[in-house]
């Protein structure tokens, strides 16, 4: 009881109304309970889908970012190679891009 005194009122609040819900719960009757349990067995699933979603999307579109830029790079280097007067057959070879790519920089 000492702790709950010395804790800002703010929190005192949240830690009732806390237990309240919990009190709420256990006083469900049996097939109260069973509803309830599925239903956040159901509210969880969902969260757990949409998380999933979120992390595989920004992951993907992390993956598609770096493929992107490193096309851009590599034509980049070509047009640097190309404005120094290096042979085209030789930017291709080193940078991976066709001889019609590099001719059309």
């Amino acid at each position: 009881m000492d702790k709950l005194e010395r804790m800002p009122f703010k929190a005192q609040k949240q830690l009732f109304e806390k237990l309240e819900k919990m009190a709420g719960i256990a006083n469900l009757t049996k097939e109260e309970r069973l509803e309830y349990d599925e239903a956040l067995k159901v509210y969880r699933d969902c969260k757990n889908i949409v998380d999933y979603a979120n992390v595989e999307g920004r992951a993907a579109g992390h993956a598609e970012g770096r493929v992107q830029g490193r096309e851009e790079e590599k034509i980049s280097i070509a047009k640097s190679f190309k404005e120094k007067g290096t042979p085209v057959k030789l930017i291709a070879e080193c940078t991976g891009l066709s001889e019609e790519e590099i001719n059309n920089l």
